[in-house]
């Protein structure tokens, strides 16, 4: 993890997958003594609320830092902070549990940690098993974090500790007010972001050559953007922007279904560009950047002359709204995901949290005579009550949840759908759950068959609608 890559160093493993071995490598090593991103204790935070405030603190230090990993079960020289006695702990899921309630209550925002348990070989059978545990703490993008009464919860003390070398110490009211600041800009950054991402598809559109003399019709557009928190870096000479080439011209753009790959990837101003041509059914844009960053633009397929689940009124001058298949916007969704979240972790090395705009936008009113606005085409979907033009919605999730299929990116899917949804009268996502499960409900109009497909292939469970979970 890149997060990490100092202890991953020393260990010889990644930290996540590091075994009490690995741990045992840092006694007397004096590059393993306690720094920056790299702290030590011989036993876990005591119980009770001084406890709770000094596990707060240790972590929320990272948190506001550059992250980092704090390792139970050993013990370092006082003087020089080296680790020189190794003395596993039990390793339980109360310890877990303990941590992560603790900082439920006693941060803010709420920090959630990674604790990765680095188990001995041998356990006797019945046993509580014992080793290390290996608290990881990624920088935060939602610094600065607050410790809530740092020994009582009642004095209602806000202090924001922060990491300086091999010590913790509190920022001062400017340092706060300084990573308040930040973090307003941090955000401005990335919605400054989306917009690139936005604004360079729309010109891929427009340098799209085309190769067939017939008039492509306009269609609705769905745009999926994702922008890491902490940015990448793609490697780029000419072997690696050949390669890349090679990736997408073979990886398929809609759940492994031919015909959907990519046929030209070109390089631009600060990454590259892939599409397919103009006589493919789908016609797809992405925009790749050199921080990790993409967009994707997918035309849609509106079903013509079909029943509405809200009322049927018409405005007098106006076109009549597009349907379109919520099983299809579920395949793009997914599709998207996993397009995007490849280049961010096997190209730039992203890992960490992200966030992700889908926007979904009807047509232009091409062909409407006396048309006055230049407003889209409004759309509707099958499982929703009324039409829209435009519509947007954004999450948060992270990086590493999407390059392969699994509960994960189907949360992440479920989530945005419902909140692209709610502005076409649609109450939750209907092919997928928050608890990250796929549903089969062949009932619907327009199901989506090919996810189907693509999941059994897979080997992913689809649950029935009959069984869905309330």
């Amino acid at each position: 993890m890149s997060y990490y890559r100092r202890l991953a160093t020393l260990l010889g493993a990644d930290p996540a997958q590091a075994t009490a071995d690995d741990v045992r490598k840092l006694l007397n090593n004096p590059l393993a003594a306690e720094g920056q991103d790299l702290d030590h204790k011989l036993e876990p935070h005591a119980n009770g609320t001084e406890g709770g405030g000094e596990l707060a603190k240790d972590i929320a230090a990272f948190a506001n830092s550059t992250g980092g990993v704090l390792i139970l079960g050993l013990q370092d020289d006082r003087k020089t902070s080296i680790p020189v006695h190794a003395s596993p702990i039990q390793l339980t899921d109360g310890l877990r549990r303990r941590y992560n309630e603790t900082l439920a209550s006693r941060t803010a925002p709420i920090l959630d940690v990674d604790i990765h348990f680095a188990k001995e070989t041998h356990t006797p059978d019945g046993q509580v098993p014992l080793g290390f545990a290996l608290v990881m703490v990624p920088p935060s993008p939602r610094s600065p974090h607050a410790v809530l009464g740092l020994t009582d919860l009642r004095d209602g003390c806000l202090r924001f500790p922060v990491r300086s070398g091999s010590r913790t110490r509190f920022m001062n009211p400017t340092e706060v007010e300084t990573a308040f600041l930040d973090k307003q800009n941090r955000h401005a950054q990335r919605e400054l972001r989306h917009d690139q991402l936005l604004d360079a598809i729309e010109e891929q559109k427009g340098f799209s050559p085309v190769r067939t003399s017939a008039p492509v019709p306009a269609k609705p557009d769905l745009t999926v953007t994702l922008v890491p928190h902490a940015p990448g870096t793609v490697p780029w000479d000419r072997s690696a922007f050949e390669r890349y080439q090679r990736q997408l011209r073979t990886e398929t753009t809609l759940l492994e279904e031919p015909h959907t790959t990519f046929n030209e990837v070109e390089p631009v101003a600060d990454g590259f560009v892939a599409r397919q041509d103009p006589g493919s059914p789908r016609q797809v844009i992405a925009v790749f950047t050199d921080d990790g960053s993409a967009g994707v633009a997918y035309p849609l397929s509106p079903q013509a002359d079909r029943v509405w689940y809200g009322d049927n009124e018409e405005v007098a001058g106006s076109q009549r709204p597009l349907t379109l298949s919520t099983g299809e916007l579920t395949e793009v969704v997914v599709s998207a995901l996993g397009l995007l979240g490849r280049h961010a972790v096997d190209r730039a090395g992203v890992l960490g949290g992200c966030a992700i705009r889908i926007t979904l936008t009807g047509p232009p009113p091409e062909g409407l005579a006396g048309t006055v606005s230049r407003a889209p085409v409004p759309v509707r979907l099958t499982s929703g009550s009324r039409p829209a033009g435009y519509a947007s919605a954004e999450i948060g999730a992270f990086v590493e949840d999407f390059p392969q299929p699994g509960p994960a990116l189907f949360r992440a899917t479920d989530l945005l759908l419902t909140r692209l949804g709610r502005r076409f009268g649609q109450i939750e996502s209907v092919y997928t759950t928050r608890e990250g499960d796929l549903v089969s409900d062949k009932r619907t109009p327009h199901f989506p068959g090919a996810l189907y497909r693509w999941a059994e292939r897979q080997g992913i469970a689809v649950q029935d609608h009959s069984t869905r979970r309330p």
